[in-house]
């Protein structure tokens, strides 16, 4: 028998699977529940509806994701090693991110009250990563291995950088050698800019 502490994590696991081969629409709470495992009535303990299983699912995600990213940074490591961990998970993790992404978008977009409330949890999220990429930047500065550059504005770049890697890469697969030379160019632009030495 399953422990109840497992029974909303089943669930979520199982949400995602089918929605990501189903998509939000075609998917039912009796199929989740059946690749869970358990009860459809064992679902309504743990979510008010399909809809809040998808909006979890995703904020689920996104804070692992973030508590992913916070791990790669090490305080013993360079600016550049500390960078080239988290532009590496990222690349590696593309394709998951950006499906993601649309699904979660496309059905805020048609709850505004979820929207709202799901809202708060993703700022929190981004506030987290960001306390963490202001010690990385601030370390960093203390070690003479980047300029004294405001942090917010660092932190918007660098999630400006990540977001437009998304769009222009889209659903398409990276190879490892795309992957090397994107992270290669990615360093070289942070750490030494456009200009020609």
């Amino acid at each position: 028998m399953v422990e109840k502490a497992n029974k909303r994590e089943l669930i979520l696991a199982a949400a995602r699977e089918i929605f990501g081969e189903k998509g939000y629409h075609s998917t039912t709470s009796e199929e989740i529940a059946k690749k869970a495992g358990v009860g459809k009535g064992t679902i309504y303990q743990y979510f008010e509806s399909k809809q809040d299983i998808f909006l979890q699912m995703h904020m689920q995600y996104l804070k692992q994701y973030s508590e992913n990213v916070v791990a790669l940074i090490q305080e013993n490591s360079t600016f550049e090693e500390n960078l080239r961990r988290i532009i590496r998970y990222h690349l590696d993790n593309l394709q998951d991110l950006i499906q993601f992404g649309v699904q979660f978008m496309s059905r805020m977009q048609t709850d505004e009250t979820k929207c709202t409330e799901n809202h708060a949890v993703m700022e929190e999220v981004k506030k987290q990563l960001g306390v963490e990429q202001y010690k990385l930047f601030d370390v960093a500065k203390e070690r003479g291995e980047i300029i004294d550059v405001n942090p917010q504005l660092l932190i918007t770049c660098f999630s400006g950088m990540f977001v437009g890697i998304a769009h222009m890469v889209g659903m398409r697969e990276l190879s490892a050698e795309e992957k090397q030379q994107m992270e290669e160019s990615l360093i070289q632009i942070v750490l030494h800019g456009l200009a020609q030495k």
